[in-house]
């Protein structure tokens, strides 16, 4: 746990660049991620949130900056000023640590509930089976769905299937989780399910980062928001601050249409 000690900085983002050929995504993304706070990433779409969230778990690799994991360098720049990643093998062992919720719930299809909880613990991080299980047990009562777990995904609702996937992440034990609009692909009454969860986290003191386009979740769960338009980061601050009292033009004019 090197370098922990500066206020127990879990992520620092600093100065990340990210195109898509001439297109400039991110321009200059400059965060920090503390332990157990909340970090409600909010925005229109196409500012550049998700390409973010997925730079720092390494899906997209950033084209400059640096990216910090628990103290522990994941990419910097060489002296071209062009971000250069540690080995594969380093990078996985840098982000065994972060857990990831996606938009589309991924599940695997061809296996039940539990055996989706279990597949990353027992194949990835080598557990055996017969120790992970309570503890998969445990995550699904937590997310309401234990009687569920001989089920098929096909046989769940969408926000059923993100319960599970949450729980699924939260099974290989990290110390960040990171969500991408976990409740964008769901209905207005399936959402409120899976925020219940998110809530239950973030009281639990889970370092988190969410994208998200629920105003209320932002306001009431999360400890810091940060707007993000046009690849940068235009205002952040104490949630409520932020989402009750902005003070920038464009954070007003967007949440606005938002609230």
């Amino acid at each position: 746990m090197e370098n922990m000690t500066n206020n127990d900085v879990m992520l620092r983002l600093t100065q990340i660049h990210k195109r898509f050929g001439d297109l400039e995504i991110l321009k200059g993304i400059n965060l920090e991620l503390k332990k157990g706070e909340v970090m409600a990433v909010i925005g229109p779409s196409g500012s550049g949130k998700s390409t973010l969230l997925r730079c720092i778990n390494r899906l997209e690799e950033i084209d400059s900056g640096k990216i910090e994991i628990k103290g522990r360098v994941l990419a910097q720049n060489n002296g071209e000023n062009v971000a250069e990643y540690v080995s594969e093998k380093e990078s996985r062992n840098i982000l065994s640590c972060t857990g990831m919720v996606f938009q589309q719930f991924n599940l695997f299809p061809h296996m039940t509930v539990m055996q989706n909880l279990l597949e990353a613990p027992v194949q990835v991080q080598k557990r055996k089976k017969e120790e992970v299980i309570p503890e998969a047990e445990a995550l699904l009562k937590k997310v309401g769905l234990l009687e569920k777990k001989d089920w098929y995904p096909s046989r769940l609702s969408g926000g059923q299937q993100q319960r599970v996937a949450i729980a699924r992440a939260l099974c290989m034990k990290p110390d960040i989780m990171l969500f991408d609009e976990p409740t964008s692909a769901l209905d207005p009454e399936l959402t409120g399910e899976v925020l219940k969860t998110m809530r239950e986290l973030a009281d639990e003191h889970m370092t988190m980062m969410v994208v998200t386009h629920e105003m209320n979740f932002a306001r009431e769960a999360a400890s810091h928001v940060v707007f993000v338009e046009g690849g940068v980061i235009v205002e952040e601050g104490p949630a409520r601050q932020v989402i009750d009292n902005p003070q920038e033009e464009r954070t007003q004019a967007f949440l606005k249409n938002m609230l």
